[in-house]
């Protein structure tokens, strides 16, 4: 699947010099396009592989892909100037008034490329639905995720299923469903199960980390971080006081071994992985229900694989 990531990209930038008329906005949209081009583009894949899947034979896949992608970028680019911890980032370096405009009209130019993708009006409207309730489902989970005030593992996992998880069924059900197949209800459930396994993986690492994207450092509510604040020993007591403000981070950032050693001895490392790999398993009892996937199965694991890893 790797030879469609070109393709997905020449759509992006097809895009951009169409639409883009103004030069600052097509060069600051090419530029950050660029540097999503150097990561491993997955979301846009799992576009092309559902839409192979179930049956779909054509290029115009290469658009809904990089009307994914588009809206992924879109979506980093403020994730990242809300959280201010991604300073070599290209949108970070430039006057944040230019990003956020980039940011809102690749967000329009997301919906513009799954417009263009479709066949027919039928489509159009379908694929358009779609997009727009998914989108608006991200939006309230990310808004759960900046007040960073949730206080239990059902409150952890309603954010990540709309802020995260949502995105995965964006990019699996746009394949299925420009592949003139009806939404798909098992692709939709397996999507949100890989997606908040992928998320709290992403929360392992962001946890152990000791830099600005650390979710200790940065008092940030996770599965994971709330697991710590609860324990009810003596010697962990400072890690809820640093979380409710009563210590400083000049207080703690000497204590990188000991918070590692607190990770480790209290379970929360191996609490981490055993969740995602539940997640994860169930993703894989979905998987096996569906019987197009079979000739597909083992690319499709490594494109996940990747994102978990």
């Amino acid at each position: 699947m790797n030879d469609c990531i070109p393709l997905i990209g020449q759509q992006m930038h097809r895009m951009v010099r169409r639409f883009f008329t103004a030069e600052p906005l097509a060069r600051f949209a090419e530029l950050f396009i660029e540097d999503k081009l150097a990561e491993t583009i997955r979301f846009g894949q799992l576009t092309v592989i559902h839409y192979r899947m179930f049956g779909g034979n054509g290029h115009e896949v290469y658009e809904a892909a990089a009307a994914v992608e588009l809206f992924i970028l879109a979506s980093d680019i403020l994730d990242d100037l809300q959280d201010q911890d991604a300073p070599h980032k290209p949108w970070m370096q430039a006057p944040q008034p230019i990003a956020i405009h980039v940011a809102s009209a690749l967000l329009t130019l997301s919906q513009q490329a799954m417009l263009s993708c479709a066949t027919n009006d039928e489509m159009r409207l379908a694929l358009m639905e779609m997009m727009n309730r998914l989108l608006l489902q991200s939006a309230n989970g990310q808004m759960l995720d900046i007040m960073n005030d949730i206080v239990d593992e059902h409150s952890y996992l309603d954010m990540v299923k709309q802020k995260s998880a949502t995105l995965l069924q964006l990019a699996c059900m746009a394949g299925v469903m420009l592949a003139g197949q009806p939404w798909n209800s098992i692709v939709a459930e397996y999507a949100i199960e890989i997606g908040v396994a992928a998320q709290i993986q992403n929360d392992l690492r962001d946890l152990l980390r000791w830099d600005d994207k650390s979710d200790f450092l940065q008092r940030k509510r996770t599965l994971l971080t709330l697991y710590l604040i609860e324990s009810e020993s003596d010697e962990d007591r400072w890690i809820k006081d640093y979380f409710e403000n009563r210590l400083s981070i000049e207080e703690v950032v000497m204590k990188r071994e000991i918070f590692l050693e607190t990770c480790e001895r209290t379970g929360t490392i191996l609490y981490g992985s055993v969740m995602s790999r539940m997640h994860y398993n169930r993703f894989e009892e979905l998987v096996d229900t569906i019987q197009e996937i079979g000739p597909w199965k083992s690319t499709f694991l490594h494109i996940l694989n990747q994102k978990i890893a």
